[in-house]
């Protein structure tokens, strides 16, 4: 397995609850047991704080962090000092021609792909390239949480969120009884926490949620949709059930700052065979533009690493396309000290006799000495 291939699969790694573990018992040297073609070590000190050591054929990597036990599962959290990103993977997964765009706008007031008033207004002279960076964290642990539904009649209704994974829950709708708040809460007696309001003609909540070490479990405010809006993205079977029912989607969301990056050179390719080129300096800038001109077409546009001696990558849109999202993410270099990534928020399956993980080649153990 190559090691691209390697980090990736540790990244999307989830893990499986097992009986609860006294956090104090874990303290001590590890190291790791089945996984083919791979070493590793861990400590694990009584303050909270761990080493690590890994060595994948001639590469290695090492790491220092903190790490925490909640929900019967350990967390590492390290940070690692990166050189600027050299090899980076790009692609473009969503288009908007303006007349989307601004429908887009008009109906979901730009959060739907993070498009801001000035942007929609932007695009009816340019072309916009929204440079997004695609890597997210792996939701940690948490311990279950209440959801509290309150209406505009009868009593309220209640629901639990255990899983850290992406979640759909339906909620039966009744127009006579419409829905007018959310909350949440990790005590079924104390009642929620955080509460949110809702428009009674929403029928789609979208919830983004975060936890931070050591701190209690947080929500956004809800993103909302009306029946309309939200039946053209579910299928037949969920467009059905959309016209009795509210559905709430909980989902982990807590954006990882992107790491420095070579120099991009951008390339905007027109169907006359002109070309326009740009420069995409630092990793934090996430729009560039260029003026829209009637009489020439947009084809495609490049991206090449500057003194990368890779081909131009080209991603190719449509004639009417004006705003254009670009995910991309670094892949992992041998400079960089790619396994030591392998560290940076790793999460174990505390077992007996094991702290169980897999790097993409099975399940393998951190057995203590």
């Amino acid at each position: 397995m190559d090691l691209r291939a390697l980090f990736f699969a540790a990244l999307l790694w989830q893990p499986f609850a097992y009986a609860a573990a006294d956090s104090k018992s874990l303290e001590g040297h590890y190291f790791l047991h089945g996984a083919m073609e791979m070493g590793a070590e861990l400590i694990l000190r009584k303050e909270g704080t761990f080493s690590g050591r890994m060595a994948y054929g001639n590469v290695g990597g090492m790491a220092e962090g903190t790490w925490q036990v909640e929900n019967n599962t350990l967390s590492l959290t390290s940070e690692v000092d990166y050189l600027p990103t050299k090899k980076l993977f790009f692609k473009m997964p969503r288009t908007r021609s303006l007349a989307e765009l601004e429908e887009s706008y008009r109906i979901q007031h730009g959060n739907y792909d993070n498009i801001d008033n000035a942007t929609a207004h932007q695009a009816q002279t340019n072309y916009i390239l929204q440079m997004h960076y695609d890597r997210r964290p792996k939701p940690p642990a948490f311990k279950p949480v209440y959801l509290y539904f309150e209406f505009s009649d009868g009593p309220r209704s209640q629901q639990l969120l255990t899983s850290n994974k992406p979640t759909d829950l339906w909620l039966p709708y009744d127009p006579q009884r419409t829905l007018k708040k959310i909350g949440f809460g990790t005590s079924r007696d104390s009642g929620p926490t955080q509460w949110f309001d809702v428009s009674p003609d929403s029928r789609s909540f979208s919830i983004g949620w975060k936890k931070k070490k050591s701190q209690a479990i947080s929500f956004d405010p809800p993103r909302e949709k009306g029946l309309v809006e939200i039946q053209r993205v579910l299928n037949d079977d969920e467009q059905t059930r959309i016209l009795n029912n509210y559905i709430i989607t909980l989902y982990h969301f807590d954006p990882i700052s992107p790491p420095a990056i070579t120099p991009v050179d951008v390339y905007w390719k027109f169907e006359d065979g002109s070309t326009e080129q740009q420069v995409w300096r630092d990793s934090k800038q996430e729009t560039l533009s260029l003026p829209y001109s009637p009489t020439r077409t947009l084809e495609k546009i490049g991206m090449h690493t500057q003194s990368s001696k890779d081909e131009i990558e080209w991603l190719y849109t449509f004639p009417e396309m004006r705003w254009m999202r670009v995910d991309w993410k670094e892949y992992a270099v041998p400079a960089n000290g790619e396994l030591s990534l392998l560290f940076e928020d790793l999460q174990l399956t505390i077992e007996p006799d094991c702290l169980a993980v897999d790097f993409g080649n099975g399940k393998a153990c951190f057995r203590r000495r």
